[in-house]
């Protein structure tokens, strides 16, 4: 396994160079920060950031923990979701198989309780037999079969994550609670994919169900679906007698868009929110010296990237693509906006992945404003262009673009911001009527998936456009296989 893994790091300075190149400008890294307020208990602030030691926290009991959202959740089908907002959510209601450990990445049990593998393709998992979904039916493995089916699914209207299973040949129940997974091709990462989110099981008897017009909502999480008003809130219930071994603190806890930052952390002071997410980091500062907030920082995996729709003028001019990355001053973003809490990088890959390249040990765009204008003049568009920037409403994207509006400007190229809600701002880029835009990403252990959803020929997360038959077979070559 080392030594595959070996050869796929080797191949992968390779692909990731070139696709860098290709489609992609202006990466950061950014950790991630919650901060709660003092009228909590500990275990209640647990269960939205993990084991951490909160030592200023109270232990007075709130019976509703409000959390405010830098962006609306706008997607609680889990197979039709891939967005941390929405994940969030799904973290309270939803059960994965498996889960990961943040730091050190070794797989820890969740709905399966234990694992082996028969041969490398033939994975047999063992549920845990206490688990029960809200509603009080136990999961089993015939729900595990059909959730991950469904998964498998290549409609559009029913799962948009029949990629990440494309190495899946079938799912057998091989008895009540026991599962084996037959992969097409051995992968040293499998385990990883059993930890998202959106494979999270779902129940079988609730799709069966004619009256539940909603079956994806029932999960075997420690809350429930209570309540959603779009642009207001969504609440969850505390799951009463439940199965597992930390059950939940609150009564309830009520997610509540704010989409300016500055809005969230005066809400966090003045007390109106319990949990503020992702502040600004310019009011770290303010946030830290406040005795009654307990501000909460780690390191993330989550970046931030600029890209380009090659399937359309102007940035089917490679070019032109290259001038742009060099015209991004990513230092100057990393330090004006996040304080210096993040890290510009070179790859596409997330950071925390066991195959990351920093940008010592890979070649990539420096920012270079004279050699930006050089290329330029070496494009189809040596007088400058005009081009459209597709962002989401959320910060940090509208601070993003405006450092990146001035840098281009500067060379030529005049870039008019689009500013979208992230439901509609997917589905324009999906649609291909983005010239380049702004988004996000973030996937841990899966190596191959990183490159796979956003650079593939017609993957759904392929907002490029790219279609180039040289960066799938580089694509398939990370792919983790033995020999």
């Amino acid at each position: 396994m080392g030594e595959a893994r070996e050869k796929s790091r080797n191949s992968m300075k390779l692909s990731r160079a070139l696709l860098f190149g290709i489609v992609s400008a202006a990466l950061l890294f950014v950790a991630a920060a919650l901060f709660v307020s003092c009228s909590k208990k500990k275990e209640q602030v647990r269960e939205i950031v993990g084991e951490v030691d909160l030592e200023k926290v109270s232990h007075k009991v709130k019976n509703d923990l409000v959390i405010a959202t830098a962006q609306d959740i706008n997607q609680l089908n889990p197979l039709l979701q891939n967005d941390q907002i929405n994940q969030n959510c799904l973290a309270l209601t939803h059960t994965a198989l498996l889960s990961a450990n943040h730091d050190t990445m070794e797989i820890i049990p969740m709905l399966a309780q234990s694992w082996r593998w028969f041969d490398q393709k033939h994975l047999e998992l063992s549920l845990d037999r206490r688990a029960k979904f809200s509603t009080g039916d136990p999961v089993t493995a015939d729900d595990v079969v059909f959730t991950l089916e469904r998964a498998m699914s290549h409609d559009p209207s029913i799962s948009l994550w029949s990629g990440v299973l494309s190495n899946v040949e079938k799912v057998e129940a091989t008895g009540k609670y026991t599962v084996v997974i037959t992969l097409r091709n051995v992968d040293n990462d499998f385990l990883y994919t059993l930890n998202a989110r959106g494979l999270s099981v779902q129940s079988r008897k609730a799709y069966d169900d004619p009256d539940n017009k909603e079956p994806w909502l029932i999960g075997s999480g420690r809350y429930k679906f209570k309540e959603w008003k779009r642009g207001e809130r969504v609440v969850f219930e505390r799951v009463e007698n439940y199965w597992g071994d930390e059950p939940g603190v609150a009564d309830r806890i009520i997610f509540k868009p704010m989409y300016e930052a500055s809005q969230r952390a005066i809400a966090l002071q003045n007390g109106e929110i319990d949990v503020c997410i992702d502040p600004a980091a310019a009011d770290l500062r303010f946030l830290e010296d406040d005795d009654n907030l307990v501000v909460f920082k780690r390191d993330g995996s989550r970046l931030f990237y600029m890209g380009f729709n090659v399937s359309k003028p102007p940035f089917d001019d490679v070019v032109l693509r290259r001038a742009v990355s060099c015209a991004i001053d990513r230092n100057f973003i990393v330090m004006s906006l996040f304080g210096g809490r993040a890290k510009w990088q070179t790859t596409v890959l997330n950071r925390g992945n066991w195959s990351f390249l920093d940008n010592d040990e890979i070649d990539g765009y420096k920012f270079d404003v004279e050699r930006a204008k050089k290329l330029l003049q070496e494009s189809a568009y040596p007088d400058g262009v005009t081009a459209d920037m597709y962002i989401s409403s959320s910060d940090p994207y509208r601070s993003v673009a405006q450092i990146i509006q001035d840098n281009l400007r500067k060379i030529g190229v005049d870039i008019k911001i689009k500013v979208f809600d992230d439901a509609t701002l997917k589905a324009e880029c999906a649609a291909g009527n983005a010239q380049c835009f702004l988004w996000r990403w973030n996937v841990m252990g899966r190596i191959d998936e990183c490159f796979r959803d956003i650079f593939y020929t017609d993957a759904p997360a392929n907002y490029h456009h790219l279609s180039d038959p040289e960066v799938d077979r580089l694509t398939d070559i990370v792919f983790p296989t033995e020999g």
